[in-house]
């Protein structure tokens, strides 16, 4: 895998040893930035980061910081390996956690609006709307969460957030939801 754009494109890294980590692929992954925009001082949380890949894309692309969630601890350890190696620990805070107990965690209660983009790419089976909802409330207004998700199913209906945008890339969708 490597860096698409930004101070490091090209840099390869290293993709975690696990059938359980389904990184998001390069087109996909270049699709968030292409409807986002540079995240030029964003503040980004990367949940389910898997590989790490887009939150080291967020801070290569000029993110000021981003807090990733990996509960999986083969692919904490290459997410960690992988952020010293390409010089970017220190914007990264990797929290090796399932999403569901960061957000049960008493510093997130209640919810402060801190990031102007949420990058989501739960496993298929994990589409759960009510842990997308309360991701959601850490939004900013005019926050952006990117959701990846199986292109046979619709974009989910979350309340209190937008549906701003919705494509399809062969098996994978991207579904872009706006905080008003």
């Amino acid at each position: 895998m490597k860096i698409l754009a930004g101070s490091l494109r090209g840099r390869p890294f290293d993709q975690p040893n696990s059938r359980s980590v389904r990184p998001l692929s390069e087109k996909v992954r270049a699709a968030i930035f292409d409807v986002i925009g540079a995240p030029v001082g964003f503040t980004v949380l990367d949940a389910y980061a898997g590989s790490g890949a887009a939150g080291f894309e967020a801070l290569s692309r000029g993110a000021a910081l981003v807090d990733a969630i990996e509960a999986n601890p083969r692919a904490a350890r290459a997410i960690g390996q992988n952020a010293r190696t390409l010089g970017l620990d220190w914007g990264y805070i990797l929290h090796q956690i399932t999403v569901a107990t960061w957000l049960a965690a008493p510093a997130q209660t209640p919810a402060q609006p801190r990031y102007q983009l949420i990058i989501a790419d739960p496993p298929y089976a994990q589409l759960e709307p009510d842990i997308l909802e309360r991701l959601a409330t850490f939004l900013t207004p005019g926050g952006v969460l990117a959701l990846s998700h199986a292109s046979k199913l619709p974009s989910p209906a979350l309340s209190g957030i937008m549906l701003a945008a919705h494509k399809t890339y062969g098996d994978t969708a991207l579904s872009f939801f706006r905080q008003d």
